[in-house]
């Protein structure tokens, strides 16, 4: 019995010392950590891109987040945590973006003794403009105002008392534009403040694209003095709580004003600051815009123990006032260097990146299609409640395949058809190399419908059915790739599938079991990495057809052969524009010709901007010119379908509007808007829809594509007869009926 008692004794007493260790690990929930990751990320990405120095800073602030993250979650209290968040922030170097308590403690500073608001030491004019908070003092300013002129023509130099320690922070913002054109000789021009801008999100791989970022710079303000004469110079006190009038700092520049300082001053004294939440108490402050003149004390002096004792202060500062600094005391103000775009780093070497790292790269993509995808309306689920499915996903990633392809698969939230994600070994591996040829979905099944180098898939034809990939069923295997495609529409996700299932690693083999009109056969294919692949079949961009119809191949038209193709195709019956493909440009070129509805806009844009305080959308319209020499009077028709993508759609929106165009065929991809890149950690770049794009009297089009007037596809018969079943409905309509649409256009 006594071993027996020793022995949970010992037990117990292991448990004991145990227990300091365990109640550590669990000082902090997991649910609390999850939420304050969350903070974390959106504060990361709102300064990311609104604050004016982080556009300059990607690398500095990719590193402030990775060294904050492991101390904001192990940070056992809220003090803690705000201590850790502010560890981010101050990479920025700028002291007016803080973490603050939400409710600031009540302070146990007295008021501070004020002067007189008016005084005079000697030939120096004092004013105390605190005095003029104070309820004793109403209509002070409008008995003062009007000495101002003549005290001015009196003293040597002014002092203007602004501290506002232990007052109302902002109770004076009014008092200096009111009151400096009294001191100011002739005209001051003051700089305002500058504040970063992304008209949409700038390719963060460098690549050009109709996105921007910007630095916005306001037009600087002029203030005009009063007549008459005018004191050397100004002093202003201040302290942390002052606000102040940009004028100062012109001023300053001008080397007419001197500021004194009790404690540091940032830019919260000129610029403007917006809170943004972290929870457990406490928000951030974030500066949205700077000065362009940088602010800064000519003198600064500790910050005062005590109000009530001597005012060292104004000592200085009436000091100053009657023996200014001497010419050269300071150096010369410099107007703040522009910020500088940079690439995004791409961590190219980090393949299984550290759980830090996998973080950020969640919150960067989390981020960029928060701020800047273009169709926010349009997802399935409400993007803030991804973000932490994404976190989640990003910790579990056990290796480079399962961190690559989780961020794939993030990518297929969008249903976007420009969502792809590329970049990284892994992701190579797993989609592998498409092969030469097209394989579509007809009666629900994987048939062969374009062959691009028949020579590299000898016994492949047009009109085949695809039944195995390497021994295992197609669909089997397009279902493996599902997860990881990202498709506007339902077609174009089985398109993409199924064209990964064909696809496979650089040098390797893939047998294909194919049943043709006649059975089965095998067709062996080697994949090989940089194979060109023609555009099209057709050996010319644009041909007159019997019974006088003009074929324009878009996918071989160049802007420069559109003259030459009206001069040719201008007494045609009618037109058939092949838009099952991808065109090169030549919209802008074709519409001046066909627009015979009188330049009415085919497009409406809108671009997300980003940057300052607020965030919006810009808004254009795509709209032909009207210079052409003659407007192409025939009927149009045009072929589509879900390889009708992209600048093919915004194509098929000018052929709908100039020409009331018929369109024939299945709908098509439904993912328009000029496409921008997010680079992540890895070396991956991810893509997205940066413009919303819709027809041209407002109609939706991403998601549901152009709709055919004529609804056909393909058979398989006509496929493995040679035929071109859309073309030859399309040669029978204008054979029929020549006569131009009305209008196509529907509800």
């Amino acid at each position: 019995m006594q071993r027996r008692h020793l022995s949970w004794v010992v037990v117990l007493l292991w448990v004991i010392s145990s227990l300091p260790s365990r109640v550590q690990a669990q000082e902090v929930p997991e649910a609390r950590q999850a939420e304050r990751r969350i903070h974390l990320v959106k504060l990361w990405g709102t300064v990311r891109f609104r604050h004016p120095q982080a556009l300059s800073k990607p690398a500095e602030w990719d590193a402030a987040f990775l060294s904050a993250l492991p101390k904001v979650e192990a940070a056992k209290d809220a003090p803690s945590y705000a201590a850790a968040v502010q560890g981010m922030l101050a990479a920025l170097g700028d002291p007016a973006t803080l973490v603050e308590p939400e409710t600031p403690p009540a302070s146990s500073i007295p008021p501070p003794t004020l002067r007189a608001l008016k005084s005079w030491e000697k030939d120096v004019l004092v004013l105390d403009l605190r005095a003029l908070l104070s309820p004793k003092e109403e209509g002070a300013w409008a008995s003062l105002e009007p000495s101002l002129d003549a005290d001015a023509a009196k003293a040597r130099a002014v002092v203007i008392d602004l501290r506002m320690r232990g007052l109302t922070r902002y109770g004076l913002s009014w008092v200096l534009p009111a009151l400096l054109p009294h001191f100011i000789d002739g005209e001051l021009s003051v700089p305002g403040v500058r504040e970063v801008a992304h008209l949409g999100m700038k390719p963060q791989d460098g690549s050009q694209g109709l996105q921007a970022a910007q630095f916005n710079v306001s037009a600087s303000t002029l203030v005009t003095g009063t007549p008459g004469k005018k004191p050397g110079l100004l002093v202003f006190l201040v302290d942390s709580d002052s606000a102040l009038d940009l004028s100062v700092l012109a001023l300053q520049e001008r080397g007419k004003a001197l500021v004194v300082a009790e404690g540091p001053l940032d830019d919260s004294c000129v610029n403007l600051q917006i809170p943004l939440p972290l929870g457990e108490g406490y928000h951030a402050m974030m500066s949205v815009n700077e000065p362009v003149l940088p602010l800064a004390a000519d003198l600064v002096r500790p910050v005062r123990a005590r109000m009530d004792g001597p005012d060292e202060g104004m000592r200085q500062a009436l000091a100053l006032a009657a023996r200014p600094l001497k010419k050269g005391g300071r150096p010369a103000m410099v107007p703040r260097p522009a910020a500088t775009w940079r690439p995004e780093p791409a961590y190219a070497d980090a393949l299984y990146p550290s759980r830090e790292m996998r973080l950020l790269a969640a919150a960067k993509l989390w981020t960029v299609v928060d701020l800047f995808f273009a169709y926010p309306d349009l997802m399935d689920q409400p993007w803030e409640t991804r973000l932490p499915q994404l976190l989640e996903k990003m910790e579990k990633a056990r290796n480079a395949t399962e961190y690559a392809l989780g961020l794939a698969e993030a990518g297929t939230w969008l249903r976007d058809g420009h969502a792809f994600v590329r970049g990284h070994p892994e992701l190579k591996r797993f989609f592998g190399i498409n092969a030469p040829f097209w394989a579509t979905d007809i009666d629900g099944k994987a048939v062969v419908l374009e062959i691009f180098l028949p020579e590299s898939v000898p016994g492949l034809a047009v009109g085949d059915i695809i039944e195995k990939v390497n021994g295992e069923p197609i669909d089997a295997r397009a279902r493996v790739f599902a997860p990881y495609a990202s498709a506007s529409t339902a077609d174009l996700h089985r398109h993409i599938t199924l064209r990964r299932a064909v696809a496979g690693p650089e040098g390797s083999q893939t047998l294909l079991t194919v049943r043709d009109a006649k059975g089965l056969k095998e067709v062996k294919h080697t994949h090989q990495q940089g194979l060109v692949y023609p555009p099209s079949s057709r050996k010319e961009a644009y041909q007159v057809l019997e019974g006088n119809i003009g074929l324009v191949d878009m996918a071989l038209l160049e802007a420069w052969q559109v003259p030459a193709l009206f001069e040719k195709l201008k007494d045609t019956k009618g037109i058939v524009f092949d838009l099952r493909n991808y065109p090169r440009g030549t919209l802008w070129a074709l519409a001046p010709y066909l627009d015979v509805k009188g330049s009415r806009p085919f497009a409406l844009a809108e671009i997300p901007v980003v940057g300052g305080q607020f965030s919006s959308w810009m808004k254009y319209t795509s709209q032909p010119s009207s210079k052409a020499p003659f407007k192409y009077q025939g009927r149009t028709v045009t072929l589509i379908d879900s390889r009708t993508m992209s600048h093919a759609e915004h194509t098929g929106l000018m052929l709908e509007a100039t020409s009331d165009t018929l369109f024939v065929g299945s709908p098509t991809a439904g993912a328009n808007g000029d496409v921008t890149h997010a680079v992540l950690p890895g070396g991956i770049l991810i893509s997205f829809s940066g413009v919303n794009i819709r027809h041209g009297d407002g109609r939706q089009l991403q998601r549901k594509g152009l709709e055919p007037h004529v609804k056909l596809r393909p058979t398989i018969a006509g496929l493995r007869a040679g035929r071109d079943e859309l073309l030859e409905h399309a040669l029978r309509v204008l054979r029929e009926d020549p006569s131009p649409r009305t209008s196509t256009r529907r509800d």
